[in-house]
């Protein structure tokens, strides 16, 4: 197979980006590939910059050297406004490397050492960055730009409220964006809206108890759809009542729950999950999660390929009160909840 193939090493993310329709195969097979998840929240962000490559995929994708570049052959450059400051500044990236287990028939190179570049400046939310990688084998310059994901916080449920979830009736989650230069609306294109019900498990005969979750999508949308425009908030709609379905479901439970073990209840996460017009853009276009893309459609990076988009998550924690714990307790008394009068 004679073709030239995008490793797509870094991120398991399903990726997005602009309207710029780009022609991947080429006879020299030197694109410069680049995939970038800004978070504005984060210590440190990482970039993976790769390099296309002819031949076989299954025999080249294990070879290192065949889909990397030398610290030598690209000087990489990251442009912005960054924390402490109100003006654009620009930094030479530096490198870093993170040992890669060697794992039986995985599709890329593995057992080695990758390299990513990163930056520990850390990144102002609403703000737009430019990654800028110079090719020094023929003096190109490959550009990308994103902008972070403006400040939201989760209003609904309120701080410390203790939520139920007995009632059939609907429950929501409602977050806010704190930024009057957008007039008060998000920079994210897409929103995820998670439930975590986290407890922590001792099994028997066992001395260390283990902290477990069960994961509960509460809903998802286009930003502009979950936007109340009255009292500007964003909102999802969910059904509490589901939650026993999804502990009566869930296959950890169902086959884990000896005679004896224990479990303790933790406070139930909400999460919201905001990403980029450019991730959500190839998401909807390319609906694949593929680690290869034969022949993927857009890109936002000028004369390369790839994307740089950004992702930011917002969580608040709550108890579970007591009505819906005992309902927990009554109709799955085979999964060991313990019971606390005073949770």
């Amino acid at each position: 197979m004679k073709r030239v193939f995008f490793a797509i090493i870094a991120f398991t993310l399903i990726l997005a980006s602009c309207s710029n329709h780009v022609d991947l195969y080429s006879d020299s097979g030197d694109s410069t590939v680049v995939y970038a998840m800004l978070d504005a929240s984060a210590d440190t962000n990482f970039f993976k910059i790769t390099k296309s490559f002819i031949g076989n995929v299954n025999e080249l994708a294990q070879d290192y050297d065949a889909n990397n570049y030398t610290y030598q052959e690209i000087d990489v450059t990251f442009s912005g406004v960054f924390e402490g400051s109100n003006n654009t500044q620009t930094f030479t990236l530096d490198t870093i490397s993170k040992w890669i287990p060697a794992e039986l028939g995985a599709t890329f190179y593995n057992g080695c050492w990758q390299t990513y570049y990163y930056t520990d400046k850390k990144l102002k939310e609403g703000e737009k960055y430019t990654l800028n990688i110079y090719r020094k084998a023929d003096s190109l310059n490959i550009t990308t730009q994103a902008t972070t994901i403006n400040s939201f916080s989760i209003s609904k449920p309120f701080l410390n409220q203790i939520i139920q979830f007995k009632d059939a009736k609907r429950g929501t989650v409602e977050w806010r964006v704190s930024d009057p230069e957008t007039m008060f609306k998000s920079t994210a294109a897409y929103f995820t809206v998670t439930g975590f019900f986290h407890y922590k498990e001792l099994m028997p005969g066992a001395t260390d108890t283990v902290y477990r979750s069960i994961q509960w999508n509460l809903g998802s949308g286009e930003a502009d759809a979950l936007y109340n425009t009255t009292d500007r908030y964003y909102v999802i709609s969910y059904t509490p009542k589901a939650l026993y379905d999804v502990l009566a479901s869930n296959e950890y439970l169902k086959n884990n729950s000896p005679i004896g073990v224990k479990r303790w209840y933790e406070k139930f996460e909400y999460k919201v999950s905001a990403i980029g017009d450019e991730l959500y853009n190839y998401s909807v276009v390319n609906n694949s999660s593929s680690a290869i893309q034969d022949t993927p459609n857009f890109t936002n990076v000028e004369n390369g390929v790839g994307l740089m988009s950004s992702r930011v998550s917002r969580s608040s924690f709550h108890r579970i009160n007591q009505t819906s714990r005992q309902k927990i307790e009554d109709d799955f008394p085979q999964y060991g909840f313990v019971h606390d009068p005073n949770p």
